[in-house]
């Protein structure tokens, strides 16, 4: 008996209590890894959407800098078109599109037509040593013909909160220029740029293109500019006198004929002027083409080429070339294709699209070809070249970085 009991209080509750304390330090411990397993799959969890998020984020970031650095370079390619335009304006334009976009602060500053920042006095800053102008800094270097915007976009965490972090910014930069057009989708025909005559059986009047009067693009859509419309010779390919042949038509794709090209323009850039172009030997193409503006490019602008001189291909034959000196923004209303030098569509009078007064640039009845239009200030996108701008040249504005 006295055995057994010492059995039985051996065997007591009392005995036991070093292993009820082992399983709850072992459920703390599994409560511990567990917490920590949980707080690990919240970070990852947080890691991922955050991340994804983190990557939209800055992809629209960039897409506003891109639109913010554009909308500086318009403002500068309507000052290089003569337009009353100031630092205010370029700064106002970014801020206006920045916000726009989502870009909730940005640094701006003025570039040369390479990228290359400006200092005040229009250095280059690397070279001078001195700081970059920074737009909205009271005044727009000389030399100016960019705009290189820093921008961040801060944006909300979601899930990141649980992990401490409230908020993550995203940033990008872009630069964008503007200058003479050295490309573009070209019409392929071209313009003599000092205009004296296509034959010699008229009246003549030397025009250069000094004096082409710049129109004012229309304020409504299909609506005509305001300012001069002028009746532009289309010469013949073999001179003044000679008579016959298709009028000045380019080559700018040897993979398509001449009405692919009106339709459908190949985009051409060149990286300055002047540049030789080939001439198209096609004797079929006026027609087709003069068709196919007036069915559908009239009241639109389009971009052409032009030449020095009288636009007198050199070469001769299938190796004739014309050297192409800049490109004009031409705002069509019609044109005509005729072998008659008294053409009556290119003698002048009234248009009969616009009811307005035509001038014609050669003063005679020696033009049996035309393209009648204003010649306009027009900016496009397309690659820039280092040339300034001259009258009635077109301007473009590029993205280069």
């Amino acid at each position: 008996m006295t055995i057994n009991a010492g059995v039985e209080r051996a065997m007591s509750p009392n005995q036991r209590p070093s292993s009820s304390r082992g399983r709850h330090s072992e459920r703390g411990q599994v409560l511990a890894i567990g917490a920590l397993v949980v707080l690990g799959m919240i970070a990852m969890g947080a890691l991922i959407l955050e991340g994804g998020n983190a990557f939209a984020q800055q992809r629209a970031t960039q897409n506003g800098t891109d639109a913010a650095a554009n909308a500086g370079a318009v403002v500068l390619a309507e000052r290089l078109g003569g337009a009353a335009r100031s630092d205010a304006d370029v700064l106002a334009r970014i801020q206006s599109i920045a916000g726009a976009n989502g870009v909730t602060s940005f640094i701006a500053t003025y570039t040369d037509v390479k990228g290359r920042p400006l200092d005040t006095a229009g250095a280059v800053a690397a070279t001078s040593g001195n700081a970059p102008a920074q737009v909205g800094g009271t005044a727009i270097p000389p030399n100016t013909q960019g705009v290189a915007v820093s921008g961040t976009k801060t944006f909300a965490t979601t899930i990141g909160r649980a992990i401490g972090f409230t908020t993550f910014d995203a940033s990008a930069d872009a630069t964008a220029i503007t200058g003479q057009a050295v490309g573009g989708a070209f019409l392929p025909v071209i313009f003599p740029v000092s205009i004296s005559g296509c034959d010699r059986s008229g009246t003549t009047v030397p025009f250069t293109q000094d004096m082409w009067d710049t129109s004012e693009p229309p304020s409504t859509v299909g609506g005509f500019p305001t300012g001069t419309e002028y009746i532009v010779p289309l010469c013949k390919t073999n001179g003044p006198g000679g008579g016959g042949g298709s009028f000045q038509i380019l080559d700018l794709d040897p993979t398509l004929n001449c009405l692919e090209e009106t339709q459908n323009p190949p985009f051409i850039e060149w990286t300055t002027f002047p540049v030789n172009v080939p001439v198209d030997t096609g004797n079929n193409c006026a027609k087709p083409i003069a068709d196919e503006v007036n069915a559908n490019l009239r009241l639109t602008p389009v971009l052409i080429p032009f030449c020095d001189n009288d636009c007198t291909p050199t070469g001769g034959g299938s190796n004739g070339v014309y050297h192409v000196t800049g490109v004009a923004s031409f705002y069509i209303d019609y044109m005509s294709d005729s072998n008659n030098p008294n053409n009556s569509e290119c003698l002048g009078g009234t248009s009969p699209y616009s009811n307005q007064p035509l001038t014609n640039v050669i003063g005679g009845n020696g033009s049996s070809s035309c393209v009648v239009g204003w010649f306009v200030e027009y900016i496009t996108a397309g690659p820039v070249g280092s040339g300034t701008v001259d009258n009635a040249e077109a301007i473009a504005i590029q993205l280069i970085r």
